[in-house]
């Protein structure tokens, strides 16, 4: 069997099982990772160049993927302030002048705050998330705005935001690109302030989501998701809300007030789908009896391919 042949076959099922590693949350990396790290084409390139036996060239060519991914696992050219966490009833102590977009770094655990304002009336956040688990309940409040808390090295995050008359824009994003081979996890908890109306954008790869929104005021919430676990439990806090969830492998559970009129439209591919307390209109699409006369409405849309999907009332 020739060089090419074997070396590439060889490569194309490591870098599936790395896929598999990172959607089981055994390791993490992203594209830009990979792309990170092209000069190593051209040391693949000279190694098949060389006079010797195609053997050799395939064990070369794989000690020189090894110590390339060795490589950008140890790398991280950030550089971090040094503050004091300390684990007690779930507090962190950071002292920063910045009082809008403050981070706190200590290991493996990292805290975001936005402030709060009270002419913002309403909030938009946008999480491009990594694999892991994310908590949002109703217990969780704070006078601030949004505050975020991570633990675990799967990568930091950047928080950003813009004012727009009433309304605030926050963008919350995972910053790191390296490889975790010792991957501790990815526990996130949001801590939400009850008195704006709350947009949310979340894209999310493998995920275990809980968010316990029954407090708060909810305008649209869009979840889009791989293989995910997906819990939601929304309260009857506005004329409407809109609930788009899009997701591959997945177990959906939306508890909804049975005060609310709700509307359910589907699209799914292998799905069971459990909807007490519902009437069926037409393919895919359920509504509650006291739809048209509830003061607050809640319209959800879920796209989901092999799932269950649970919408109950409470």
């Amino acid at each position: 069997m020739s060089y090419k042949k074997l070396f590439w076959g060889i490569l194309l099922v490591i870098i599936g099982l790395l896929f598999i590693l990172k959607n089981m949350s055994v390791i993490y990396f992203d594209w830009w990772t990979i792309l990170k790290m092209w000069p190593l084409l051209l040391i693949l390139w000279g190694i098949s160049l060389l006079p010797m036996k195609d053997y050799v060239k395939v064990i070369l060519s794989l000690v020189a993927l090894a110590v390339g991914f060795l490589i950008v696992s140890k790398y991280d050219t950030r550089e971090r302030p040094f503050s004091h966490w300390r684990d007690h009833n779930s507090e962190w102590s950071y002292d920063d002048n910045n009082e809008n977009d403050t981070t706190l770094y200590s290991g493996e655990y990292q805290e975001l705050f936005q402030t709060y304002d009270s002419a913002v009336q309403f909030a938009t956040l946008n999480f491009d998330a990594a694999a892991g688990k994310y908590r949002i309940s109703d217990s969780l409040l704070t006078d601030k705005l949004l505050l975020f808390r991570k633990r675990g090295n799967i990568g930091d995050y950047s928080m950003t935001s813009n004012d727009d008359g009433g309304r605030r824009n926050i963008d919350l994003n995972i910053e790191e690109s390296v490889v975790k081979l010792k991957n501790t996890g990815n526990d996130v908890q949001l801590y939400l302030n009850p008195d704006p109306t709350w947009d949310f954008e979340f894209e999310i790869g493998a995920a275990d989501i809980d968010f316990n929104l029954s407090k708060f005021k909810i305008g649209n919430l869009n979840v889009s998701g791989g293989a995910s676990s997906i819990k939601l439990k929304l309260g009857g806090n506005v004329p409407m809300s809109n609930v788009n969830v899009e997701a591959g492998a997945a177990s959906i559970r939306i508890d909804v007030p049975e005060s609310a009129g709700v509307e359910i439209k589907t699209e799914t591919v292998l799905t069971s789908r459990n909807f007490p307390g519902f009437n069926r209109i037409s393919k895919g699409h359920f509504r509650t009896d006291n739809f048209s006369t509830a003061d607050s409405k809640i319209v959800i849309k879920v796209d989901a391919g092999v799932s269950s999907l649970d919408v109950n009332r409470y």
